[in-house]
């Protein structure tokens, strides 16, 4: 199930790359070039041979940028990120506030 969806992320992402680029008047290379990576890179990238996380950070950020997105909603949507990556609350004890720290 998890390579399937993976797949589905990958599909998305490449679909919105595409998209993005025509409503633009992009090319692959343009992109590339934008990102600071090679365009042979960028192809890897846009087929889904190579992840997102593969990427340094300030170049994700351009990426999710480009697409209109957040960094996080990008990483959400190549499933490098889950929702329960961000739910601590069960992770916290019972008495955490109730100890003489909060107001």
């Amino acid at each position: 199930m998890k390579l399937a969806k993976k797949k589905i992320a990958n599909l998305e992402l490449t679909n919105a790359i595409h998209a993005e680029n025509r409503r633009r008047g992009w090319t692959l290379v343009d992109l590339a070039r934008h990102l600071g990576i090679s365009h042979i890179y960028m192809a890897s990238l846009s087929r889904g041979a190579r992840q997102i996380g593969s990427l340094k950070m300030d170049k994700q950020r351009r990426l999710a940028a480009y697409l209109g997105m957040s960094l996080i909603d990008l990483l959400m949507a190549c499933g490098l990120l889950r929702e329960e990556d961000f739910l601590i609350a069960s992770a916290i004890p019972q008495s955490g506030c109730q100890d003489g720290m909060g107001a």
